[in-house]
């Protein structure tokens, strides 16, 4: 549902014109919402403590007199909270160890309410009517005892059910501080010290809570300079800032490990990641990494993410009910005060994403390099089968002997762990690996490798891992044999079949020009980072295969065969077209979705495109071989 924010546009517009030199204030509403199915939960924890969600409320005379209230309703009804409850009641008179004349009943009891809030956010609700059903829901009409004992026992207990909402206040502003900026810190502290609950609000799906508070802005003046060039110290906190941007999102994506997720859910999933990397990747090329960046990214992600956390609300925990209220609450606030402008001085903060993961999930966000490993959760968040990693033949360059030194053919810097080994007395023991890593992966090194022989190899390999996803996938152009040759050819224009190249006196790794994209599909670390190993993209040849075949059937499937194509994909046209598209987006990622179409249609394909086409024809009519001159 939307979230109102009183801006007093006219009015700010006349102070500018009569007192550009002022500061004023600024009034917000920032969204405090509580689903009901979530205020039922806060509402059963504080109320129904017992095993089954039970509250026993009176207990006397040897269980002689015992009510006990169940199964906990709530719901809107005329703009009052619905609030039913189960009673199981038993009442008699207590002689010596015996119940005389005892009265048993088994009903359901109805109380509409208003809520209040009082200053120190206690939320409480207060009884205006109330009805009693039988055990059949039926309405019935209480007898005096039964309703006596219903109004002063269910009443007055009802009555005093209280919901704190100060953590989950304290925990917003907690996020909230460290996200402005240092000039701003006293703005801050005075914004989030005013706030104050606004008059709560029933709605047929949700309670309102809106937090109340008032902000100063200074006057804002018009910068038409271009943001300062970062220096090497500054672009290094962007650089950390995004990866800490980065780790949060994808600490989001895993709260929904074991969600019910639908097939379009997973896919807003997949795409916010997918665009977030690449929009990096593309900042980073055109030197246009900076805060605002981040932010932007951050506010367009919580955009993209927040109806899936809403509809999943408790991401699989009961447990943690009040951090996910902050956290809803807490990004709200931060996508209200970054409308209002640069002068609110909120500035994303490192700081500020650890604050937001606490209130989501235990595993914190760790500082440093990303890890190398698979995010098992993040792939069954994302739809995929569980991935092991294999044992490597190695994960460092080997070098060559004097006498098998080639020229380099890469752009990767070697690594030099060798010289170091013979301080620790480590050469012995790594010799027998390092023999039996370094034959495996010359197998597949086209220096040691003729071609006559690397090629059937290689189309071995990749036409298993193929295989493996196509038998996942309805055939997308009508021929069984279509996304082989896509693999083939695809590997053919990323890496001329390359797992391995020879680079000053070691075999290491294929690594792209631009040093993003490992081995023979050319996978790409940053985007696919979790998703896999990037150990076993670099140093495992059949794991990379994989890889790239996951990826080409990721795309197919959840982008590609759910829009409607321009041509027929039957025809030998359409099997051309779509292997072309999907090599587009195995290049550049979902934003290349519609642009393919317009370079499509215009006939003005990217120059990867089209040399893709080509060896894409070459495969499809199997004498391929000759025409691979790529290799040594």
């Amino acid at each position: 549902m939307p979230f109102p924010t009183t801006v007093r546009a006219v009015a700010l517009f006349a102070l500018l014109l009569i007192a550009p030199s002022w500061s004023w204030g600024e009034s917000l509403q920032l969204p405090l919402t509580i689903p009901l199915p979530l205020l039922r939960n806060l509402i059963a924890q504080a109320a129904y403590p017992l095993a089954g969600e039970k509250a026993k409320i009176l207990d006397a005379a040897h269980g002689c007199n015992q009510i006990v209230l169940s199964h906990l309703q709530l719901s809107e009804e005329r703009g009052y909270l619905r609030f039913q409850t189960k009673v199981s009641m038993h009442w008699g008179t207590p002689v010596v160890d015996s119940c005389l004349t005892p009265f048993t009943w088994e009903g359901s009891v109805v109380l509409w309410q208003r809520p209040r809030i009082d200053g120190n956010w206690r939320l409480s609700f207060a009884t205006a009517d109330s009805a009693v059903f039988d055990k059949n829901n039926q309405p019935m009409h209480a007898v005096d005892l039964l309703w006596s004992l219903i109004k002063d026992h269910v009443h007055a207990y009802v009555d005093k059910i209280t919901v704190d909402l100060a953590p989950p206040v304290s925990d917003v502003k907690a996020a909230l501080l460290p996200m402005f900026d240092r000039d701003h810190q006293a703005t801050a502290l005075q914004f989030l010290a005013g706030m104050q609950p606004d008059r709560p609000l029933v709605h047929p799906e949700s309670l309102s809570v809106n937090i109340l508070a008032d902000i100063a802005l200074p006057r804002q003046t018009v910068n038409d300079q271009p943001a300062p060039q970062l220096s090497p110290q500054d672009y290094s906190r962007v650089l950390s800032l995004w990866r800490a941007w980065d780790d949060f999102l994808v600490l989001q994506l895993k709260q929904f490990a074991g969600a019910p997720l639908s097939e379009e859910e997973r896919r807003i999933l997949l795409n916010t990641m997918l665009t977030t990397r690449y929009a990096f990747t593309d900042a980073i090329e055109q030197n246009q990494l900076s805060t605002l960046f981040v932010r932007q990214q951050f506010l367009w992600g919580w955009s993209q993410l927040e109806p899936i956390f809403r509809n999943h609300l408790l991401g699989g925990s009961q447990t943690n009910i009040l951090g996910y209220l902050a956290f809803f609450t807490a990004n709200d606030a931060l996508r209200i005060l970054d409308s209002l402008g640069p002068a609110v001085g909120v500035e994303i903060s490192e700081d500020g994403f650890r604050r937001l993961a606490a209130l989501m999930s235990t595993e914190s966000l760790q500082p440093g390099p990303p890890s190398s490993a698979t995010d098992q959760r993040l792939r069954q968040v994302l739809g995929l089968d569980p991935l092991p990693d294999e044992p490597l033949p190695t994960d460092k360059p080997i070098p060559l002997p004097a006498a098998e030194e080639n020229d380099p053919t890469s752009l990767l810097q070697p690594f030099p762990w060798r010289r170091f080994t013979h301080y620790f007395g480590l050469s012995s023991a790594l010799a027998a690996d390092q023999a039996a890593g370094q034959q495996d992966i010359r197998e597949w090194t086209p220096e040691f490798v003729p071609a006559a022989e690397l090629l059937p190899k290689v189309r071995d390999l990749l036409h298993g891992a193929a295989t493996t996803q196509q038998d996942k996938l309805a055939a997308p152009a009508g021929t069984d044999d279509w996304f082989v040759t896509m693999i083939l050819a695809s590997a053919w224009q990323e890496s001329c079949f390359r797992q391995f190249r020879i680079l000053n006196k070691t075999i290491t790794y294929t690594l792209s020009s631009n040093q993003t994209s490992v081995g023979i599909m050319q996978i790409n670390e940053q985007i696919w980072r979790g998703v896999y190993n990037t150990k076993q993209l670099r140093w495992n040849i059949g794991y990379n295969s994989q890889a790239g075949c996951e990826i080409m059937a990721l795309y197919l499937r959840d982008y590609m065969l759910k829009e409607k194509a321009p041509v027929d994909l039957t025809t030998p046209t359409g099997q051309r077209f779509l292997a072309a598209w999907l090599y587009a987006l195995y290049n550049g990622g979902p934003a290349q979705m519609k642009p393919f179409l317009q370079r499509y249609k215009k006939e003005n394909l990217y120059r990867a495109e089209q040399l893709f086409l080509a060896k894409f024809d070459a495969v499809a009519t199997g004498e391929w071989t000759e025409a691979v001159h790529c290799l040594p």
